[in-house]
């Protein structure tokens, strides 16, 4: 197949690698698959990593800003969208963004909307509390829904996600989960790993992740007076000063020594970091977007033989029968910390709950409905 994917941001340069830079690395292999590669201004000076796809620069360069970017770039988006398919006879669209995706539907090209998360609430969390956030919102939202109603077919991340889009009418839905790369993110010695970061002797609670507004850090550092440990956060922030109000969370509460920010590392080097986490931690606001949806960094951690801590959402508890424990404010998060660490706990069990959900397994049922689409649209 020839296959046009309209990614949700800049596909090379995001210091976080989402699920479709995984499954299109792996489909690449024996399709030709084409990215609309956006250059968000916000990434310009990040290192690129290694794709096998083929990139097509679209949009205006240098806009730090994500809505205005997508705004001042549609014309070029648009005619970008109709070349491309033309000029490569591509045979279905992949789109997981919201502008450029309405373009997408007017291409005459079968189209798979991937419903990643409830795009109105992630647009909208870069602007916390303002009217243009307000607004962002409720024009994705109606853009999305368009978006949805109009696709050949849906992928999404969970069944409460699929619920949702049939609601709206939506019934071509595939659920397909986030996922993990196995033979990247693997288990290493938590003794040699804390050696290395320099946290020989200390209890690590860690985070990995995007540092915005919709993870709940604020509970986990609240807890920090009442447990001897240390929490390793691990991960940039994106839009917002999200990152900058939890170290005065930590300082106000004289426990800065206790917390350890490292920015972004390199996803190859993630390991070494999880490895070193006696618990990785999934800690999330309670907001649609969250309690729909299946994070990957769960996988991350499992495939690391690390247990799981995570906010109590709905998606999860459904999805996982055990393998990961839950927390509901700062009292149970305190009291299942400490009987994590009391008891011990089968690592080779997370690991293999991770094997299911390796990325090419899941390429293989992303395959599936990409050439289902292709072949209706025919």
């Amino acid at each position: 197949m020839n296959i046009l994917v309209i990614p949700t941001t800049d596909w090379i340069r995001h210091p976080v690698p989402n699920r479709l830079n995984f499954i299109f690395d792996i489909l690449a292999e024996r399709h030709a698959v084409h990215v609309l590669h956006f250059p968000l201004g916000r990434f310009r000076n990040n290192n690129p990593r290694d794709t096998s796809c083929t990139l097509i620069e679209s949009g205006r360069k240098f806009i730090d800003d994500p809505s205005l970017f997508y705004l001042l770039s549609s014309p070029c988006h648009l005619l970008d969208i109709r070349r491309i398919v033309k000029e490569k006879d591509i045979d279905v669209i992949l789109s997981a963004n919201i502008l450029p995706s309405f373009f997408a539907n007017f291409s005459r090209t079968p189209v798979v909307f991937d419903y990643l998360d409830h795009l109105g609430e992630s647009a909208s969390v870069y602007y916390p509390d303002s009217l243009t956030g307000g607004i962002i919102q409720k024009f994705t939202v109606i853009v999305t829904r368009f978006n949805v109603r109009r696709a050949q077919e849906v992928i999404t991340v969970s069944s409460e996600f699929e619920r949702y889009l049939e609601l709206l009418g939506v019934n071509r839905v595939t659920v397909i989960p986030n996922g993990v790369d196995t033979t990247i993110l693997t288990p290493g010695s938590r003794d040699e790993a804390k050696a290395r970061l320099n946290l020989e002797g200390k209890t690590v609670i860690g985070y990995i992740g995007s540092l915005e507004y919709w993870v709940d850090l604020e509970t986990v550092i609240e807890t920090l007076p009442e447990l001897d440990v240390t929490l390793l956060i691990v991960g940039p922030g994106l839009f917002t000063d999200y990152g900058e109000r939890l170290q005065q969370l930590a300082a106000s509460l004289g426990v800065s020594d206790q917390v350890i920010f490292t920015g972004a590392v390199p996803f190859d080097e993630l390991s070494l970091y999880i490895s070193a986490m006696d618990i990785g931690l999934n800690p999330l606001k309670h907001m649609e977007k969250n309690e729909l949806t299946i994070g990957g960094k769960v996988f991350n951690y499992l495939s690391c033989s690390v247990p799981v801590l995570s906010s109590r959402m709905r998606a999860l508890e459904n999805f996982f029968d055990d393998g990961i424990w839950f927390y509901d404010d700062q009292d149970s998060f305190i009291s299942q910390v400490k009987s994590i660490l009391s008891h011990p706990v089968d690592g080779a069990a997370f690991r293999s709950i991770a094997r299911q959900y390796d990325w090419k397994v899941l390429a293989d049922r992303y395959e599936e409905v990409l050439a289902r689409a292709a072949q209706t649209g025919r």
